[in-house]
């Protein structure tokens, strides 16, 4: 009798555990529709924002030394402007996902997008 590199129950546990991980991910991508980003000054969050809620702009602008603008409108949240020499936190562009971050070092200012339920990259 011939050795089968891959028996008939073999194939039937790796297809069950694709689909327990396919679950797994739809669940965390999609098992909340609320977003909610996080402004940190020196490690102390300064501002909650719903971002599921947010329409219009509204804008942010925490006391340090490089004076950020931080806009939140349409669901997403970024930095607009700051005085920091290299611009790279204005760079980043506008955050809308879960485990979505921007930090301006100069600052020590940080922009966190967290989901409602479990995030996977803090878990």
């Amino acid at each position: 009798m011939k050795d089968k590199l891959f028996r008939k129950a073999d194939i039937i546990i790796a297809a069950v555990l694709a689909a327990a991980a396919l679950c797994f991910f739809l669940w965390q991508s999609y098992g909340s529709e609320k977003t909610v980003a996080e402004i940190s000054v020196d490690g102390k969050v300064i501002e909650t924002v719903d971002l599921s809620a947010v329409t219009d702009a509204v804008t942010f602008t925490p006391e340090t030394d490089c004076h950020p603008v931080i806009v939140a409108e349409n669901g997403t949240i970024r930095f607009e402007s700051s005085d920091c020499p290299d611009k790279i936190c204005v760079r980043k562009g506008k955050l809308h996902r879960k485990g979505d971050s921007a930090v301006c070092l100069p600052a020590k200012t940080v922009i966190t997008v967290r989901g409602g339920g479990i995030d996977a990259l803090t878990y």
